[in-house]
Parts: structure tokens; sequence; C-alpha cells
């Protein structure tokens, strides 16, 4: 049986992952496994405007999978999903993060102590037993993100910047991946990006305080954030980029270059595969 604690946050959970728009009407843990020495559960979570959705709580970062979108048929196919991301996220040598540290985004200047802060949480995680060493990893992994947030945050204005504190990472985040994230063709990414900080701010919190935590959720945990902070890296550069999401005019070919403009402050734009050239205001 499942604590009602952990029935509220199961339904806090997809309640966040909804924006708000919808509300939680019926939940209950379908099915309960344990491998590899993981305890999953799988919730069947009904909403009164969006959908049901099959929720993995337990051991691993909670997640959710849509029942609608004929992705997911049977708690047996979430969890084997679920769990197979996770051991990917654990196993594969190359996401491990002493290497996926190196795949950050060079593009945007985003403070060098972030990456410093990664690398001594990567050097930590290596020799990591205790639980306190665990648990650092955690408290690393969060000062992560408020720092990447409150760099961000405080680079631009944001309409209601005097409401949030430093540490309210989800709401900040929020402002910042709508503002650099805009219209309806990124609505997908933006979600996914929001998820992927919701995931990262509350997964940092749960190594940060659990006593029962091994280096594989560390692991996680750390992967998680470093690609938290490689999307908003890749989010600004899409944002400043301005040859991004161009084409060109007559032929649709992306391979283009910015070139002199001496008649206007507007950019000319030239494709290099029919050279053909126009205007950017």
């Amino acid at each position: 049986m499942s604590s009602p604690e952990v029935k509220k946050q199961v339904e806090e959970y997809v309640e966040w992952q909804c924006r708000g728009k919808a509300k939680v009407t019926h939940s209950k843990p379908e099915q309960t496994y344990n491998e590899l020495g993981v305890n999953v559960t799988i919730w069947n979570v009904k909403t009164d405007n969006d959908g049901s959705w099959w929720v993995a709580q337990g051991d691993l970062p909670m997640n959710l999978y849509s029942q609608d979108q004929a992705y997911y048929f049977s708690t047996d196919e979430v969890f084997s999903f679920h769990l197979g991301l996770m051991l990917r996220l654990m196993n594969d040598e190359a996401n491990q993060p002493d290497s996926y540290i190196e795949s950050i985004s060079p593009g945007v200047e985003l403070p060098l102590v972030l990456r410093r802060k990664l690398s001594l949480a990567s050097e930590k995680l290596n020799e990591a037993i205790e639980i306190e060493e665990i648990q650092s990893i955690g408290v690393i992994c969060r000062e992560t993100l408020i720092e990447l947030i409150d760099y961000i945050y405080n680079s631009d204005s944001f309409d209601g910047k005097e409401q949030f504190k430093k540490s309210d990472v989800k709401n900040r985040g929020e402002l910042v991946i709508n503002k650099y994230l805009t219209g309806s063709d990124n609505a997908e990414l933006r979600k996914h990006i929001k998820n992927l900080l919701n995931s990262a701010w509350d997964y940092s919190n749960i190594i940060t305080h659990s006593s029962s935590k091994t280096k594989h959720e560390a692991s996680i945990c750390l992967t998680i954030t470093i690609a938290m902070v490689s999307s908003l890296e890749n989010l600004l550069d899409k944002y400043f980029d301005p040859l991004s999401g161009l084409k060109c005019k007559k032929c649709g070919s992306r391979r283009l270059i910015i070139a002199e403009n001496d008649k206007t402050e507007d950019l000319l734009i030239i494709c290099e595969n029919c050279q053909y050239g126009f205007i950017k205001e």
C-alpha cells in the first residue's frame, strides 16, 4: 500500500505537468515492480481535462506516460520502458557525466562556475560510497540549477521578477523558457524542457535529503542536471542565432551565410546552395 504522502506527491506531479490546466480526479497504484534492486510503482491517474496517465514512481526519477496516445498499453510496458531508459542513463558509457560534460554547447558563455561545479560533482561521483557523499552530489546539482536559472534570469527583464526567490527554480525557469522559446511551433519543445527542469530540480532535492539512494541514482541526478544545462545553452544559441529557422526563399536550403550590407542595417542573407540573396530585418 502506498502512503497518502506518496499519493499526494504523484497527484501534484501530474497537475504540475499539466501546467494548471487540469486536476486529478482519480489515482491509484496499479502494480509495483522490484528488479535490479529498484522499486517502481506504476500509478493509474485520471484528470478532468488532460486525459489519463501512467506515472512511474519510486527509486528512479518520476515520469509520466500518456494512456491516450497508444504508446504504452500496460503497466508492464510502462515499467519496461521506464527502467530501460534509466538503465541506459546509468550504464551507457557515452552518457556518463564525466564524458557528457564535454558535450555542453560552447556557443553561449554561461558562467564557468557551472562547469566547475559539474566537473566537481563528476569527480565526487567516482569515489562516492557513503550516504553523505551521495547526498553531496544532489547538493551540487541543486546549486548548479539555482545558479543556472539565476544567471539567465538576472541578465534580462522578466515580468513579475520580484515575486520569486532565487531558489524558486521552477517558476523562474518557466519564465526563462517561455521568453526564449516562443510561438506555437515551439510548444512541444517548451513543454519538454520545462519537464526536464522540473525533473532535474525535484530529483536533486531527493538525492540531497535521501538516506537510501546509491551511486547509481546520484549518477542519474547528475546526468539530468547536465542535460538541463546543455538544453538551456542550446536554447540561448537558438534564440540569438540570426540564421536559426531560416530557409532560402528560392530553393529552401538552410546553407545560409550573412553577407555585408552597406545599404541598410538589415541582414543580407545569401544561400550557399543557389546564391540567392534576401533581406532579414
